[in-house]
């Protein structure tokens, strides 16, 4: 059985799984916090992406603002 628990307390989840402990069950906890875990599995890619891009050195930096908004 899987029950999804939302924006729990820290304090609720330590009961919770001193509960599942005594059935002899599991508990996993997915903190996000706001974030859902497709929108921050998307940011590590991109971050990933980018860190590649960078040790290649094919990586666009810019020193201001002004420079990047001119390349748009």
């Amino acid at each position: 059985m899987t029950v999804v628990v939302n924006n729990a307390s820290r304090t609720f989840v330590q009961a919770l799984k001193a509960m599942a402990k005594l059935d002899g069950a599991s508990v996993s906890v997915d903190d996000y916090g706001y974030y859902s875990k497709k929108t921050v599995n998307s940011v590590l890619k991109a971050e990933r992406q980018m860190e590649k891009k960078r040790k290649k050195g094919t990586l666009k930096l810019y020193n201001t603002v002004d420079e990047m908004f001119g390349d748009l």
